[in-house]
């Protein structure tokens, strides 16, 4: 069974810049950047857990 997909329409520039950011990271694929960072927004907003915030590098174990 096959995942969702989501659309999004962006402009060239952005794409471009997406592109170059991906390569940057190491040859990451645009597909698991863009569903890295949409994980890491949903944390920032708190929509995920904290053992899922840590797994994103979010939280600090600062006791």
């Amino acid at each position: 069974m096959s995942k969702p997909i989501i659309f999004a329409r962006v402009d060239e520039k952005f794409l471009t810049l997406l592109r170059k950011v991906c390569e940057a990271r190491r040859g990451e694929d645009l597909s698991d950047f863009v569903r890295r960072s949409v994980m890491m927004e949903l944390a920032r907003l708190s929509y995920l857990s904290e053992e899922e915030k840590k797994t994103l590098g979010m939280v600090n174990d600062v006791k």
